[in-house]
């Protein structure tokens, strides 16, 4: 089965920084009315989460002033973990 490789999101949220490393998580970000996003993070980016998903929720649905009720992180396995699984 072949998987995609995702780098880190928090340049494409942010806007004013980049990150070149591969995604560690993914995010899942949820308001109180079902609407989501998912990101991708890096290991160094993760603990700001919470913060980037609601930047995310606010570009994805402007002027609806919605909040970010919940994330939740699944960790990705990096593509040499893959390599290896698959041997």
């Amino acid at each position: 089965m072949s998987r995609t490789v995702a780098l880190c999101g928090f340049g494409l949220v942010m806007g004013n920084e980049s990150c070149p490393e591969l995604a560690a998580y993914r995010i899942e970000a949820r308001t109180s009315d079902a609407r989501q996003v998912v990101l991708h993070l890096c290991s160094d980016h993760i603990h700001r989460a919470w913060h980037v998903a609601q930047l995310a929720i606010d570009k994805k649905f402007p002027a609806e002033n919605l909040r970010v009720r919940s994330i939740h992180l699944h960790q990705v396995q990096q593509r040499a973990s893959i390599a290896e699984a698959a041997s």
